[in-house]
């Protein structure tokens, strides 16, 4: 049984929302990237209103390009083109550094304790969302923010996430 019951709905986006909440958190990718993985990420916050706002502050200089809110309400901060800045200092595992130059980073709104579960609506519209994502970039690997910050172990999310049934699900590293 799958963890995305959802996943053959027309658009499992719950109610169709997606939400311009833009962040001023971004910059322009080198010349002739190609956006090749998507980064999850927890937020810690509680909401995504808290989130948004947090990402609409110059000074904290953060940033994902989408946030997905319990409920499946997508909000989208940066557009897919420019580089925001969610990864930090990082490396993935083929060993390219600086991952936010060829990356889309995901935040899911979630304590990040490992505890707090991730609502099956909140799971389908991430599935909906890296398709949809796929569909514009030849995207070959997911990872946590875990899996790349440097030095290692200095980042945790997302904690609890089920990462082997969402690349199974989406048929990726």
């Amino acid at each position: 049984m799958s963890l995305f019951p959802d996943r053959n709905r027309r658009n499992p986006i719950r109610n169709n929302r997606m939400i311009e909440a833009p962040s001023p958190n971004h910059d322009s990718r080198p010349d002739g990237c190609v956006v090749d993985t998507i980064v999850l990420h927890a937020t810690v916050l509680d909401s995504a209103d808290e989130v948004v706002a947090h990402f609409s502050n110059p000074g904290s200089r953060v940033a994902s390009h989408y946030t997905i809110d319990r409920d499946g309400t997508v909000y989208r901060h940066v557009q897919e083109e420019r580089r925001a800045w969610h990864a930090g200092q990082s490396r993935m595992p083929d060993g390219r550094e600086g991952v936010n130059d060829f990356s889309i980073g995901i935040e899911l709104v979630n304590r990040n304790d490992g505890l707090d579960p991730y609502p099956e609506t909140q799971l389908s519209a991430l599935i909906a969302l890296i398709r949809q994502i796929r569909s514009r970039h030849p995207i070959r690997y997911i990872v946590t923010h875990a899996e790349i910050a440097m030095p290692p172990g200095r980042k945790t999310d997302p904690q609890g996430l089920d990462m082997d049934q969402v690349r199974q699900e989406l048929d990726l590293r």
